[in-house]
């Protein structure tokens, strides 16, 4: 009996890891997929319509993936 109730928490303890694992790369494709269509939107506007939002072509990526505000001189 006892082996078989180490094996149902080693299965259990794959099955819950496996989950997590699936879990995480949902995620991180949903914040990805964001991030992309965030960068293809900005990507498409003139240098005009960036700057009247306070941005330059370089900030694209970083306002995409939501990163903070560059430091310039």
């Amino acid at each position: 009996m006892a082996y078989t109730t180490a094996s149902h928490i080693d299965h259990d303890g794959r099955l819950s890891g496996i989950v997590k694992g699936v879990r995480e790369f949902v995620s991180a494709w949903f914040e990805a997929s964001a991030a992309y269509t965030a960068y293809r939107e900005l990507s498409a506007l003139s240098r005009a319509e960036l700057a009247a939002r306070g941005l330059r072509r370089e900030d694209i990526g970083r306002v995409a993936m939501d990163l903070p505000k560059l430091m310039r001189e």
